[in-house]
């Protein structure tokens, strides 16, 4: 399994996977049909009474069976959902918590299993949680560095507790109840936290729900006793800790903000702080946008990763001088603030398949109703948006990355064919915002675009200061853009991208990819593609 994103992935085509899987369904499928056939063929004689199964299961096992398995599963599912907040959606992302989640069921099941050792993984649990707690806090934050190590140990002491749990309370006779029963917890135990946790739960806290739920378990097992009086000791002493420190952080977090909103869904979860000087939304691991509201004027300012000097800015101005009119095609709603460029005659598509997004740009931010142009917002899969859509685009603007988590689909060569198909006609630049803290994107996006014969520029903007009417709110921010157009259009867009403006008060770096002799960069595809080798994993594992 953990060579599974190592090298598999890297190597074998998704087509080619789905055949391998499909094949070894098949042949287990086989082997089943060839045991039970010998299982038939030995039977005894068919007038011999077999043996009667006499044990009684109460029903209260059996929900405790139905809900360990559940407890065990959630707790899984929640690691994975914060690795894959960080790196994205891919094997990298689930084969730790996965491998472990599945280690303790040969583990405990092995029958070597003894009721010290589920003891031992109490206490194994309650070092993790502490140490997760303390190195990341209850929040979604980044989780990397120490927050890794302390996460896998987690799920792993959650693991290996639940399973053992289930093995002390395992029938004597009845295992095909057994293990139905266990497989319908699990399957509960994805649906809740897939559907049910993100109406529940405004943070992703489902995860440390679950470790206290096996701390208190163990500590009242410990302890013998069910009356009411030691079950509210028992939640008030795992409990306490993880709510202290829930507490602390969130009085952190709010100081300097006037008004915290929370919201989340099953595409993930949104903060809105409003400040003195304004608003910003974030992930509360990556800022997705920000809005001045001190004035009718600073509102209409595009902020952050957005402002005049960044590589969008800069090509929309330009865009700007040359055409009266001018489309944009833009993935990633964020606030709304591409929307603050748009002219009189102007056109701004958005698409964005998270309605959470929509709302609260529409709702809290101003740039979608303080927009001058014509503005159109779509919750669709921004890739199927703009293979559907008719219109010819003057430029298309990739940023849909949740945190620093990279949908590899909109970086293919596919996705690529697409975007240039909308802006052939105009001759028209693709802008992929590529700000990450873990992976480097820009290799990847080369290789394909070189792949169909086009260019890609890399350009790092940096404002060292703020002026009256250009680059609000983006003081010190190094912003990443990788621009694809053809090559006859390079030198025009480093024309637009000078080095250095303003006395140095903005400086850039602009480079255009030329791969070296011996370089063999990965091209993307839709049957092809790795997030290892967009992956920096050394930086990731230090948090850096």
């Amino acid at each position: 399994m953990i060579l599974y994103p190592l090298s598999v992935e890297r190597a074998v085509g998704l087509e080619e996977q789905v055949f391998l899987w499909q094949g070894l369904f098949w042949v287990l499928a086989g082997l089943v049909g060839v045991a039970g056939f010998f299982v038939l063929g030995r039977r005894g004689d068919p007038t011999e009474v077999p043996d009667e199964i006499t044990e009684l299961i109460p029903w209260r096992r059996v929900l405790a069976w139905f809900a360990v398995s559940a407890l065990t599963c959630v707790g899984m599912l929640g690691a994975t959902h914060h690795v894959a907040a960080e790196i994205g959606s891919s094997p990298m992302a689930w084969v730790g918590p996965f491998g472990a989640y599945l280690l303790s069921f040969l583990v405990v099941f092995s029958g070597c299993w003894q009721p010290r050792s589920t003891l031992l993984c109490l206490g194994w649990l309650a070092l993790s949680l502490t140490g997760f707690v303390l190195s990341k806090g209850v929040s979604n934050a980044t989780v990397s560095g120490p927050a890794v190590f302390w996460l896998l140990s987690l799920v792993a002491a959650g693991s290996f507790y639940g399973n053992g749990l289930l093995y002390e309370l395992r029938p004597t006779q009845r295992f095909a109840r057994f293990y139905l029963v266990l497989a319908a917890g699990g399957v509960a135990g994805g649906l809740f936290a897939a559907f049910g946790a993100p109406i529940l739960f405004l943070r992703p806290t489902e995860f440390l729900l679950v470790s206290c739920v096996f701390l208190m378990i163990g500590a009242l097992r410990l302890l013998a006793r069910r009356d009411a009086v030691t079950v509210a000791v028992t939640v008030l002493i795992v409990c306490g800790p993880v709510l202290g420190q829930a507490w602390r952080q969130g009085h952190e977090e709010a100081e300097g903000a006037t008004r915290l909103r929370r919201f989340r869904n099953i595409y993930g979860c949104a903060t809105l702080r409003s400040e003195e000087a304004g608003l910003v939304l974030s992930s509360e691991t990556t800022t997705h946008g920000t809005q001045i509201v001190t004035n009718p004027e600073a509102r209409r300012r595009p902020t952050l990763y957005y402002t005049e000097s960044s590589a969008v800015g800069r090509v929309i101005e330009e865009t700007q001088k040359l055409r009266p009119t001018m489309r944009i095609g833009a993935v990633g709603l964020g606030a709304g603030t591409l929307a603050a460029y748009a002219r009189s005659g102007d056109v701004i598509d958005f698409w964005d398949i998270d309605p959470k997004a929509i709302r609260v740009a529409r709702e809290f931010f101003t740039f979608v109703g303080d927009c001058l142009g014509q503005l159109q917002i779509e919750q669709a899969d921004g890739r199927r948006g703009l293979a559907a859509a008719q219109a010819d685009y003057d430029l298309i603007v990739i940023d849909a990355f949740c945190g620093d988590a990279i949908p590899a689909h909109l970086l293919t060569r596919e996705a690529l064919e697409i975007y240039m198909r909308r802006l052939e006609k105009r001759q028209g630049f693709l802008l992929i915002h590529a700000s990450n803290r873990y992976s480097t994107i820009f290799p990847v996006v080369a290789a394909t675009a070189r792949g169909l014969d086009l260019a890609a520029v890399n350009v790092v903007s940096t404002v060292g200061a703020t002026t009256d009417t250009r680059d609000w709110d983006s003081v010190g921010i190094p912003v990443q853009y990788i621009v694809v157009c053809r090559g006859s259009q390079v030198e025009t867009l480093k024309g637009w991208l000078p080095g250095e403006e303003d006395e140095g008060r903005v400086k850039r770096e602009v480079a255009p990819y030329y791969p070296r002799p011996d370089e063999v960069a990965a091209e993307w595809t839709d049957d092809r593609h790795a997030a290892l080798e967009a992956l920096d994993v050394g930086r990731y594992l230090r948090g850096e």
